[in-house]
């Protein structure tokens, strides 16, 4: 649940007469107040529209009370007082000594054929304000952006106006990336057999004779990258080779070397795009799937499309960079894939899982082997939208290296993105014997996973050559099914497999209960971590709301929304909506040593961090901490777990057991060691904060390895780590009336015992009591656990394990009806310093703050009330 600042500002006294009033336009606020002034966004709506689709999409435009964002929605049977209601609303923005706006209404540039100025123009000079303003029909864009599609010159679509000054031309797109200047000079049109035309991420090939793209296009979802353009290419035609190296060649040198192709449709480009390569005698960046924005300003994931526009799965290996004939194979450039933090001499696009085993990205999903290099056959397999393929390499060499490389891969699966985990599909090797295809078969099932196999024959596996010296000579064959020469055949023919095993079969993907966020209808992957990886230069703001009907056309309107590309789900996923901050964490915790693990992120080849995105050296903490439990836990903290919660044990297995029963994939690869760690996780979930096994407890004890609640809290924390990570905004009310001292920006706040929040987006989410600070977080590690928490949570609680770290962003007392906050985001563990989040980012989680009203502290649990546990 996304709370936002909506008012509608004071105007007019209603009529009293009792015929319902003709529409007229109202004025509503959105965005953060930031100071004195108010908000940094104002919607000017019909009186009749409550429920504008414009109103949706401009909650996510990012907003600067410095140059606030008007945008103008009104139909003309509302428009009479249109005029008035600006003006007073500009006359404000005077009033308070706001130099500039920005002014969201289609057209207002335009020049007028009576020749008065345009309309920007005369505001600018009436209310001595700077105006941007479009010249043309404003288009509201997924990341946030702003685009004219038609300007009315080339450099055109977003003009400047100051008073008593000549407009400046700004671009086709707010904000600007670096590459727009460059664009705008390229000539383009038809080329050959094709056609280029601009788009908001870049150009668009299609077919020669297609219509230009409009806001109805599908091309209108994809990302706007600040630093890299993208083409998208509709239907990668053999041919199509020579009119994509036409059309680089006519972008200048410093634009084509940050091009990057996309596949329209679900199309491999791959091929094209070597030839491509050829042609320029350069190289050339090819895309597995589309750019789609992500729920971070500063992010953006490469989707898997099928050819109806439905988006299915982030690609692991989201680019590869070709060269031309004669050079090495296609090189990662961006990959999505799980990496420890820190880790040295790590080659790219490849997760090094211990014990000789290695993961790799590979276009058609992920590669499983006891090395780092794929068979040409893998890294040449196009990618499915249909399925994420899991290949095993050298999975029938013998037992032993089979069920070490299942035992890695088991221990994987939970970190990958959820979408990935919900499209894999474990295949068999073409030459697998029977017993390899049955051994993958059974791990696919045990971990929620599509199966696959060959069709063809799938030969039996040779039986050990007898000693020559000892074996007796053949007998001649006898009876009626004999035939010549069968008694000196060792192994009959094996036959062709039929059934399930010979032929492709798609399994119940079955995770865990609201395992992820709802994506947004523009299918906006869910937010990436920042973590030691490196993530994709530049950012890429949010994505609207859910898709919903263009405005209507009556002038004057302001926007118009693209369509939504739909996000294919399983009917059995359950999901709740966030967006995440870039909630950055891992899925879920593999089975592995304890380490430092990062959420999967789409990572780059080329060092240093996004332009935007400062990095700040890690503050200081308060004090020493105390050691947290990490890691899995050990043999001997089960047992001693099981011995300590022995008077309760049963009471708690049976749930825990349902429910490994309903969602197979939190069993792991020993279902047993899960199996106590979970209870670990709901008898914490079911026991008070001041009770033996609270909070309050564990934090007493927090860094004593040998206190009486070490082996429970060394089982809890493994528990944790099974357990789906959420993405979202989350909240823990801390008795107030004022901030505690502690609570300082920059100073950086420790739990000891594990943390309960609320998940705001969750649907039924409460709000803390009014004389409560909320601390609100953006978190990266916090786990989902409606899955084992009482049956009327209802879903809306969260944990983070015991010693997360968290960083002030800011903190605010209370003024008028907005409540005393802190705003934290958590400090990932292992690393040396902390990226700090844009400022859009800190604006929306002080957004979700909300205002204090009339059913704060309805329903808010208590186990979410409280400072941090601390060590005393």
């Amino acid at each position: 649940m996304n709370r936002r600042i909506w008012r509608r500002r004071p105007s007019a006294p209603a009529p009293t007469a009792t015929a319902p009033a003709a529409p007229h336009t109202v004025v509503e606020e959105f965005g953060t107040e930031t100071g004195a002034g108010g908000a940094a966004g104002f919607l000017l709506r019909s009186s009749a529209d409550r429920r504008t689709s414009v109103r949706d999409l401009a909650r996510r435009l990012p907003v600067d009370r410095d140059r606030p964002v008007i945008v103008v929605d009104v139909p003309a049977d509302a428009a009479g007082n249109l005029g008035e209601e600006l003006g007073g609303l500009l006359a404000r923005l005077r009033d308070e000594h706001r130099t500039a706006a920005r002014l969201v209404m289609s057209g207002a540039a335009a020049p007028k054929p009576d020749g008065l100025l345009p309309l920007a123009q005369r505001l600018a000079d009436a209310w001595d304000l700077e105006i941007e303003a479009p010249d043309a029909a404003a288009v509201l864009v997924p990341g946030g952006g702003l685009y004219v599609a038609e300007p009315t010159t080339p450099a055109g679509g977003w003009w400047r106006f100051a008073p008593g000054s000549e407009p400046v031309a700004l671009g086709a797109r707010l904000p600007a990336p670096h590459w727009q200047r460059a664009l705008a000079r390229v000539p383009l049109g038809d080329l050959g057999g094709c056609a280029a035309h601009r788009i908001p991420a870049g150009l668009l090939l299609s077919p020669a004779g297609a219509a230009a793209p409009g806001p109805g296009h599908a091309a209108y979802a994809l990302a706007v990258h600040p630093e890299r353009m993208t083409v998208l290419v509709g239907g990668a035609r053999p041919d199509a080779a020579e009119d994509l190296a036409a059309l680089l060649a006519r972008l200048p040198a410093r634009l084509r070397d940050r091009a990057r192709l996309a596949p329209a449709g679900g199309d491999d480009l791959l091929p094209a795009a070597r030839r491509t390569a050829d042609l320029l005698g350069a190289e050339v960046e090819v895309c597995t799937g589309v750019p789609l924005p992500s729920a971070d300003a500063h992010r953006e994931r490469i989707w898997l499309t099928a050819p109806d526009g439905t988006s299915a799965w982030p690609a692991l290996l989201a680019s590869v960079r070709c060269g031309p004939a004669g050079t090495d194979g296609p090189r990662p450039v961006h990959w999505l894939l799980p990496a420890t933090v820190g880790e040295p001499g790590s080659e790219p696009a490849v997760r090094r899982l211990g014990e000789g085993c290695y993961a790799v990205a590979v276009r058609a999903g992920l590669w499983v082997g006891i090395s780092s290099a794929p068979p040409h056959a893998v890294l040449e397999r196009p990618a499915e939208a249909r399925a994420a393929r899991i290949e095993i390499g050298d999975a029938d060499t013998d037992d032993a290296e089979r069920d070490t490389l299942l035992d890695a891969l088991a221990a994987l699966l939970p970190e990958l993105d959820e979408e990935v985990r919900e499209h894999a599909e474990v295949s068999a090797p073409a030459d697998a014997d029977r017993e390899t295809v049955a051994t993958l078969r059974r791990f696919a099932i045990r971990h929620g996973l599509a199966f696959t196999a060959s069709a063809a024959p799938v030969p039996e596996r040779p039986a050990p050559a007898p000693d020559l010296e000892a074996a007796p000579d053949p007998e001649p064959a006898t009876g009626p099914d004999s035939t010549p020469g069968s008694a000196s055949t060792p192994a009959a023919s094996p036959t062709p497999a039929t059934g399930p095993e010979s032929t492709p079969t798609r399994e119940a993907a079955l995770t865990p209960e609201g395992a992820g966020p709802e994506t947004p209808p523009l299918s906006l992957p869910e937010p990436t971590t920042e973590s030691g990886t490196t993530p994709p230069p530049g950012p890429a703001p949010t994505g609207p709301e859910p898709g919903t009907p263009p405005p209507p056309t009556a002038a004057p309107t302001a926007a118009t929304v693209p369509p939504p590309i739909r996000a294919a789900r399983p009917a059995t996923s359950s999901r709740s909506s966030t967006e995440s901050a870039l909630g950055p964490a891992p899925e879920a915790a593999p089975p592995v040593p304890a380490a430092p693990v990062a959420r999967a992120e789409v990572r780059t080849a080329e060092a240093g961090p996004p332009p935007a995105a400062a990095t700040t050296p890690r503050p200081p903490r308060l004090a020493a901490p105390a050691r947290a439990a990490t890691g899995f836990s050990s043999d001997a903290d089960r047992a001693a777990f099981r011995e300590l919660a022995a008077a309760v044990w049963a009471d708690y297995t049976g749930p825990v057991n349902r429910t490994m029963v309903r969602l197979p994939a939190l069993r792991g690869p020993a279902e047993e060691q899960a199996r106590v760690d979970l209870v670990a996780v709901h008898l914490y979930l079911a026991s008070p904060p001041d009770g033996r096994f609270g909070a309050l407890a564990l934090a007493a004890e927090a860094g004593y390895t040998e206190g009486e609640l070490a082996p429970y809290a060394a089982c809890l924390a493994s528990g944790l780590r099974r357990l789906p990570a959420l993405r979202g905004t989350l909240m823990r009310a801390v008795p107030g009336p004022g901030i505690a001292d502690e609570a300082v920006v920059g100073a950086v706040l420790r739990c000891d015992a594990p943390l309960d929040v609320v998940h705001l987006e969750q649907k039924g989410a409460p709000s803390p009591p009014q004389d409560h600070v909320r601390y609100v977080i953006r978190p990266m590690t916090a786990r989902r656990t409606s899955m084992l928490a009482d049956p009327g949570d209802a879903g809306v609680r969260a944990l983070f394990a015991a010693g997360t770290e968290f960083t002030v962003l800011a903190a605010h007392a209370a003024a008028g009806e907005r409540p005393a906050r802190v705003l934290l985001a958590e400090v990932p563990e292992g690393t040396a310093q902390f990226r700090q989040p844009p400022p859009d980012v800190v604006a929306r989680l002080d957004e979700a703050a909300g205002p204090v009203d009339s059913t704060s502290g309805a329903g808010w649990p208590a186990r979410c009330t409280g400072p941090l546990p601390r060590r005393a």
